[in-house]
Formats: C-alpha cells, structure tokens, sequence
C-alpha cells in the first residue's frame, strides 16, 4: 500500500472515533459497564447460561431441568434486554453498525 491511500486510511479512522454516533456508543457503554443494576443482570444471565448448558449436558434437550433452565435463561436475558440503559446500548450499537456498513459499501464496493 502506498503512503497516500495509508494516510487517507487514518484519516477516516481518526473521524469515526470522533464522530457523534460512536462517541455516544462510547459513552453509554463506559455507563454499562459501571452500572450495578446492569452488571446484576448480566451476572444472572450468565448464571442462566451456564445452568441451561449443564442441564443440557447432563438431562438432554428434552428433559424437564433442561426446559426448567431454558425458561430461566429467557427471564433472565429478558430483564437484561428491558433494562433502560441496555435499551439505548443496543439502539446506539445499532445506528453505529450501520454507520460502519456504509463505510464498508463505499470503500469495498469497487473492490467487488
């Protein structure tokens, strides 16, 4: 790669990290990750996670522990994804990502 195309590379990484979208992600994110309420849930849903994977290993599918932990596990991810802040984390996420998929169909696009 030439020195020029290297430059302008940076460039556009340089104004990704500063632009809003990602700013704000950036934001919210540093609030998850020091929210306790959040982190609690998560916490229980990994617990959920783990409990459904045993139950699976050691009952099968089909087994009533396995739907026991299933229905768990669904709780337990649905009062992380209701949780306010992981509401606006994953909107934000969302408006980035297509952010970043635009960038992608313009700089890789010729390429195809």
């Amino acid at each position: 790669m030439n020195q020029s195309l290297l430059d302008k590379l940076n460039e556009l990484k340089e104004e990704i990290e500063k632009s809003p979208e990602v700013l704000e992600l950036n934001r919210l994110n540093s609030l998850l990750e020091n929210n306790e309420e959040v982190m609690r849930l998560c916490y229980r849903k990994d617990v959920a996670v783990t409990n459904y994977e045993d139950a699976l290993k050691h009952f099968g599918e089909s087994s009533k522990e396995a739907s026991q932990a299933q229905k768990l596990l669904y709780e337990a991810k649905l009062n992380l994804d209701n949780n306010e802040l992981v509401k606006k984390y994953h909107k934000q996420y969302s408006i980035v990502r297509e952010m970043y998929d635009k960038i992608n169909e313009v700089v890789f696009n010729p390429f195809k």
